[in-house]
């Protein structure tokens, strides 16, 4: 089959997705070729209509989702949550519609036990559901849009507790770099990473375009892509530095085709890396964690590690304007802590 306007996409799971460009427009298609969803989808397109979707029945679980979904993508316009945490709701809801859309929103625990048992292959997704529906209603009783409790309250876990990512050490550092040369990409994404401790959905898009001058010395300014946005400024490393000497893109980590990485598709390139270089199941957060431990234990105060991660400074009720000249000051000594630990 053949369509106007249509091309075919692989995605890295293999899965094919289907898009409509048209005028510089691109569009994914909703469903399958063959379905009434994907056929009605494009015809509005080709008619440059919008595609009329049918409401779900209020008062039905998928009702519910869909108000849920529309509260937080106001919040992330309003850059009060982050879109990553929208696309995980999206994923996960999307099961618990799939199962049970056109049931009663108020939804009884027996219910919440049999669809997480249809997962337990899988803990961590079980998991992940879980705590995707105790936040969905948790939302809802505070409006009122149900009656029941919440239904994922007190239902069991499957997943093991764990210490997370594991961090890196020094040695590991020196084990990475030893592998990986200069001019590599690899070597440049562990030295990016330990020398900003940015998380992946910002380590992949930092860029030239995120550089300023600060008196004599060149800084790094971005908004963090996760809750709280706020803005991080810190100065850029020797070792950074050196590292991007010769490098003439705009931004710093590129793939093999010249192209940005998404935020999954550098960690899964990191972790292969890392495990290139023997370092088996080793993660860019897992570095993230080791530089502010191993600055923390050479004498690094919370102030500073809070500065390295971009969480918020002290308490609450510090003040902004001490905030950010405290901030200032403390991002030059820890990034030449930094400078001493990469040599």
């Amino acid at each position: 089959m053949r369509l106007k306007y249509v091309t075919t996409e692989r995605l890295p799971s293999g899965k094919i997705r289907y898009r409509f460009r048209r005028n510089g427009k691109l569009t994914t298609l909703r469903g399958e070729p063959g379905s009434r969803e994907f056929h009605e989808h494009y015809a509005a397109l080709i008619d440059d209509v919008p595609m009329v979707t049918p409401k779900a029945v209020r008062g039905s679980i998928e009702w519910l989702v869909s108000l849920f979904l529309d509260d937080l993508e106001r919040k992330v316009a309003a850059k009060l949550a982050s879109p990553l945490t929208l696309k995980g709701k999206r994923h996960h809801l999307g099961r618990l519609i799939a199962e049970y859309g056109e049931q009663d929103a108020n939804m009884p625990r027996s219910a919440v036990v049999k669809l997480a048992d249809k997962l337990s292959a899988t803990p961590g997704a079980a998991d992940n559901l879980l705590k995707a529906i105790s936040g969905l209603y948790l939302w809802a009783i505070q409006r009122d849009y149900v009656s029941c409790e919440n239904p994922a309250r007190d239902v069991k876990r499957l997943s093991k507790k764990t210490t997370g990512f594991a961090p890196w050490s020094a040695d590991d550092i020196a084990t990475f770099l030893a592998f990986h040369g200069p001019g590599t990409t690899a070597r440049r994404t562990l030295i990016l990473a330990a020398c900003t401790t940015a998380r992946r959905g910002d380590l992949c898009q930092l860029g030239r375009q995120h550089e300023v001058m600060k008196g004599a010395r060149k800084w790094l300014r971005w908004e963090q892509n996760k809750a709280p946005h706020e803005v991080v400024e810190m100065p850029m490393s020797g070792a950074l530095l050196a590292d991007l000497v010769g490098h003439g893109n705009l931004t710093y980590i590129l793939t093999s085709f010249g192209a940005p990485y998404s935020a999954a598709g550098l960690g899964n390139a990191f972790r292969k890396w890392a495990d290139d270089a023997g370092l088996k199941g080793r993660s860019l957060h897992g570095v993230r964690k080791g530089v502010a431990s191993m600055l923390t234990a050479g004498g690094a105060s919370s102030a500073e590690i809070d500065v390295l991660l971009g969480h918020e400074m002290g308490s609450p009720e510090t003040k902004v304007y001490v905030r950010s000249a405290a901030r200032a000051a403390l991002a030059e000594s820890v990034v030449d802590r930094l400078d001493g630990l990469l040599k």
